[in-house]
């Protein structure tokens, strides 16, 4: 299960804390809100990932897909940040 939470500490940006477990399932409706923000609202978004607890290498590609010069991944993990820097080589 992940609960994702959000909080807009202005105009421009968007903070999605993420608690729990990033599955491929909860990945897909990360990846949509994601999305929606970029897109029609045009906000930064940084992904507060300090309350993940698991996720596998497939939802980590899916992450670093996402990441942009828009999008932040912030607040991992040791286990998370080494996933990361796993798929992205």
């Amino acid at each position: 299960m992940l609960r994702i939470t959000q909080s807009s500490p202005d105009e421009e940006t968007v903070s999605l804390r993420l608690d729990g477990t990033l599955t491929a399932t909860t990945c897909g409706e990360l990846e949509a809100l994601c999305l929606q923000y970029q897109e029609s609202d045009g906000k930064l978004i940084y992904l507060d990932m300090a309350g993940v607890v698991f996720m596998n290498e497939e939802v980590a590609k899916r992450l670093m897909e996402l990441r942009s010069n828009r999008l932040s991944i912030i607040n991992c993990s040791p286990f998370v940040e080494m996933l990361l820097r796993t798929v992205a080589t």
